[in-house]
């Protein structure tokens, strides 16, 4: 930059780096912006950038330099910084001021494709009837990018003046929440009419079509595929038991039993008795536990009514029953209401238990 117009660059620089922390900072803007002047000696522009980007992406060229925070090498520093931009999904630098590089890839996409539809025709034969259309495509097709920005228009070139852009088109079919997307359809350029497709098959994500024939096959029983029997234990002596009870039931009933002759009883038992005795107590159903409901006369009702009704509740007969069982209604603020010994009381100590 000139000279004169140095302190004025650099000032409006440090406003635009410490604006948003401008009061953590106070005095101290280092953190967020430090300017030097360029040493000749020790390289251009360009190299300060090279390295400022060599520090955050592979290190490369700074094996033998120390990072004065950490004190380790820079190109370990390096690695460290790619591994918290990926957990943070953080994109550390974007080119700007150039051509679109999607329309780069669609170029290339569609030399491809003329490629396989030229067949023996001779290398290098023109796509695009517009010679200067063909040139970029002849660009991005060798992979040279910087031709691609210049036949493009060159750099810091609003899009407005680029020659070839993307063209997109509306899906035909909505999304699952209904509205139409957008999706790539191809090239177009403002010098020349119409567009250009690449995308000309349409793919879509189904479902694994069932093969008709595995479908239609008899699921009835079959052979088991192992010689053993798969059944688990319980399983297979509940069936036991069932054949035993359709000949005779011959089982012992120990409910008759006193304790001398119960525990006389279990000790003679083989294992394998154990283990159907087992089998049965886990088939016996437990009695269902009564529900708790506190009971409560006419008049204590009308009044817990009343006191619901007073704190803003329906009193409903759903609110007051959902109390009466151990329930508790949230009030707000984090408390519960809920009804004991007669009275209704609020408390935050619920709140851990719900």
């Amino acid at each position: 930059m000139r000279k004169k117009d140095r302190r004025a660059i650099t000032a409006l620089l440090r406003k635009f780096a410490i604006r948003e922390d401008r009061e953590e900072l106070g005095n101290n803007t280092g953190p967020r912006f430090k300017s030097e002047l360029i040493n000749p000696r020790k390289g251009t522009p360009t190299s300060y950038i090279a390295k400022y980007i060599s520090k955050n992406i592979d290190g490369r060229g700074l094996a033998g330099e120390i990072s004065k925070e950490t004190g380790k090498s820079l190109r370990d520093n390096a690695e460290y910084v790619n591994a918290w931009a990926s957990l943070h999904r953080v994109q550390q630098f974007r080119f700007f001021g150039i051509p679109g590089r999607q329309a780069y890839r669609e170029l290339r996409l569609l030399a491809g494709q003329a490629a396989r539809q030229q067949g023996d025709k001779k290398a290098g034969a023109p796509v695009l009837d517009n010679p200067r259309l063909d040139a970029i495509l002849a660009a991005a097709d060798a992979g040279c990018f910087a031709t691609y920005i210049m036949r493009q228009g060159g750099v810091l070139v609003p899009r407005k003046y680029h020659l070839i852009r993307t063209a997109y088109e509306i899906n035909e079919e909505p999304t699952a929440y209904g509205d139409h997307g957008i999706r790539i359809y191809g090239i177009w350029s403002p010098i020349a009419e119409g567009k250009i497709c690449t995308h000309a098959v349409k793919w879509k994500m189904v479902r694994k079509a069932v093969d008709v024939q595995e479908a239609a096959a008899d699921q009835g029983a079959c052979a088991p595929w192992t010689r053993g029997n798969n059944c688990p234990l319980a399983e297979n002596l509940n069936q036991q038991e069932k054949d035993k009870s359709a000949d005779g039931d011959t089982r012992t009933d120990i409910t008759r039993m006193d304790d001398k002759e119960l525990h006389d009883y279990l000790h003679s038992m083989s294992k394998k008795e154990r283990r159907e005795l087992a089998a049965r107590l886990r088939l016996v159903k437990p009695k269902r536990r009564k529900d708790y409901k506190q009971r409560i006369t006419d008049h204590q009702r009308l009044q817990l009514v009343y006191e619901l009704k007073s704190r803003g509740f329906d009193g409903s007969e759903k609110e007051v029953d959902l109390l009466l069982r151990g329930g508790s209604i949230p009030s707000g603020a984090g408390l519960r209401i809920f009804y004991r010994n007669q009275r209704l009381q609020e408390d935050d100590k619920w709140r851990n238990l719900y």
